[in-house]
């Protein structure tokens, strides 16, 4: 005989076995994966020193891979609408376009969703850790060294006085000995600029002046056989003729200035 089981009892698993199915399916049907909105770093572990989107966070550095070779970029805090200062700077510097004021504007956010959606990112407007990486890092875009500015024409003047006394020589281009146009070549290179070797060719390159001032070349002809520096007050110096040597002089005959 076998065991009795009351008839309520034998349906129950039943009837328990499709509630639980019933909620498993539901339970599954009702989860939801809700993304992070405008946090660029959602699909990645948080790693201290990155910068992560929402929070503002010191600089730090990550490695930014290109094919074999990995270079260290370093990672500014998270910036985004409303933020200001240093980072906001950087940013708008890099982004280009955007008057560098270091508030993070309606302009600039706009700017850098271009940006991202060019370089394929996030497209939150949110400056975090790839963002940064898509920049170049935080650190402030490369100058280059600037150029020594020329002397002044005061600097023209005390050179060209300092070298009263040196003898004529034609051809000559040192202080060894000058020829007019040799001593006013000499002298400018002395102070910065470059002229060419002849009266003449100094002539064509300059540019004539009615209102002279210390320092502007002066020639006599066209195109120009002499010339010399002028020193203002009816004066100039120059290297003149054979047996003579460089010295003040008044101004004389029918000339012109140019200046370089």
């Amino acid at each position: 005989m076998g065991s009795y089981s009351p008839r309520h009892l034998k349906r129950e698993p039943k009837v328990l076995n499709k509630v639980g199915r019933r909620s498993v399916a539901v339970a599954a049907a009702g989860a939801v994966v809700v993304p992070l909105a405008g946090m660029e770093s959602a699909s990645a572990a948080p790693s201290a020193g990155l910068a992560q989107a929402g929070h503002v966070q010191a600089a730090g550095h990550v490695q930014a891979a290109a094919g074999h070779l990995a270079t260290s970029v370093r990672v500014g805090p998270t910036v985004q609408y409303g933020s200001r200062g240093t980072a906001v700077k950087t940013v708008q510097r890099k982004v280009g376009g955007l008057a560098v004021d270091g508030i993070f504007g309606p302009r600039t956010k706009a700017k850098v969703k271009s940006f991202q959606r060019s370089h394929r990112l996030v497209v939150d407007g949110i400056v975090g850790r790839h963002t940064w990486t898509a920049l170049g890092g935080y650190g402030s875009a490369p100058t280059t060294n600037p150029k020594p500015a020329p002397k002044s024409n005061s600097s023209i003047v005390s050179i060209a006085m300092g070298l009263r006394g040196t003898p004529y020589r034609w051809g000559g281009t040192t202080p060894a000995g000058f020829d007019c146009s040799g001593f006013t070549q000499y002298v400018y290179r002395q102070a910065g600029k470059s002229i060419p070797r002849t009266a003449s060719a100094q002539a064509a390159r300059a540019t004539r002046v009615s209102n002279p001032r210390p320092g502007d070349l002066i020639f006599w002809g066209s195109p120009a056989y002499h010339n010399g520096i002028y020193l203002g007050n009816g004066k100039m110096i120059a290297a003149r003729t054979p047996g003579t040597v460089v010295s003040v002089q008044n101004l004389w005959g029918n000339h012109y200035f140019g200046r370089i």
